[in-house]
């Protein structure tokens, strides 16, 4: 039983990951209840769950459906749409200048379009919607780089302390380069396995998650913006 634990743990080390970063998160809670990432426990929380889910889907009889493809391609998919809604709002309540605003609703609304429109081309229910995944990430990353532009007296001295840095330094780094290896592995499924991108894919979880946890960490609620 401890073997096969570890065994877990050190395959899919990320699965656990989420969870430190979710204990991380509810013990400094207090420094940023009453901002816009309030939720943001929850997004932890169904990131852990929905890996584990994917985990017994994938590696076990259990499924929703009568395939366990449906079900596992299904959970991401509905993952996917909840997760970055969640930052488009964040990000757009976070900025002071209309015009900003009114650009991520334009770029929000074709992130939305671009899941429905490989939905039509792609059975959400069978096939990941990596195409409109690759898409919002990006889009995504343009949000970040305009939330730190519309903070025109961005000092480090002070942004250090400031959680949203943290989050937009780890999601940035992530989601600018989880497309190309995310496409890699739907297209050229080789070049996935011969450079093992897997695992390069997990270490970038594992920056990001530790990007989160230094800003939980670090953070003050009064450099919070």
């Amino acid at each position: 039983m401890l073997n096969e634990l570890l065994g877990f743990v050190v395959e899919h080390f990320n699965i656990p990951l989420y969870l430190i970063t979710l204990v991380i998160s509810i013990k400094y809670y207090k420094k940023y209840y009453d901002t816009v990432l309030k939720f943001f426990p929850i997004i932890i929380a169904y990131t852990f769950f929905n890996e584990l889910l994917g985990y017994f889907i994938r590696y076990t009889d259990y499924a929703f459906f009568t395939e366990n493809q449906i079900a596992n391609d299904l959970i991401y998919n509905l993952y996917s749409i909840i997760f970055f809604g969640f930052f488009y709002i964040v990000y757009y309540q976070s900025v002071s200048s209309q015009k900003t605003r009114v650009l991520m609703k334009w770029l929000a609304g074709l992130a939305f379009l671009s899941f429905v429109i490989n939905a039509l081309f792609t059975d959400p229910l069978k096939v990941s919607l990596f195409y409109a995944n690759s898409i919002n990430s990006w889009i995504l990353v343009i949000f970040i780089v305009l939330y730190l532009k519309d903070k025109t007296d961005w000092k480090w001295e002070r942004e250090k302390y400031n959680l949203m840095t943290w989050i937009s330094i780890g999601l940035g780094t992530f989601y600018f380069f989880f497309p190309i290896l995310y496409l890699i592995g739907f297209l050229k499924y080789e070049i996935w396995q011969e450079y093992h991108l897997r695992m390069v894919l997990r270490m970038l979880i594992v920056l990001m998650n530790l990007l989160f946890c230094i800003g939980f960490i670090k953070s003050h609620r009064r450099a919070f913006g």
